[in-house]
């Protein structure tokens, strides 16, 4: 098998998207239950009333993004639909690309939260080809 598939044998790589999963589930529970907690640490501040609540709902829409996309990843799990995860796993790069992107762009520019996402969204793509391989 090619790169990065290799690296690990099977049961490793299925381990890895659990952990993704559950992972993801996670910070779209965290984008759901607190909202502007989490839009601060992306490096978004909303300094109005009207700023706050269309963050609040910009964040709950993320969240719930991240949700179905965790959900899904157990759901393949359970099912030991491995490759399966990994095509959906690799597909959310376009979904990290827009969110580093649109972070990004905020007053803060490429800062500590801007690197955590890319490096994450790293992360999350490797796991993903590893279990597109297995």
């Amino acid at each position: 098998m090619a790169f990065p598939n290799r690296l690990f044998v099977p049961p490793t790589w299925r381990l890895l998207g659990l952990g993704l999963a559950t992972t993801i589930l996670g910070l779209g529970a965290g984008a759901i239950i607190m909202p502007l907690t989490v839009a601060r640490g992306l490096g978004v501040i909303p300094t109005t009333s009207e700023g706050r609540a269309v963050t609040e709902r910009n964040m709950i829409f993320l969240g719930a993004r991240d949700l179905s996309i965790g959900a899904t990843l157990l759901w393949l799990y359970y099912e030991r639909k491995h490759r399966e995860m990994g095509m959906l796993a690799t597909s959310g790069v376009i979904f990290y690309v827009a969110d580093i992107l649109v972070a990004a762009k905020g007053p803060r520019g490429w800062d500590a939260g801007v690197w955590g996402l890319t490096g994450a969204a790293a992360v999350a793509t490797f796991i993903g080809l590893g279990l597109l391989q297995s």
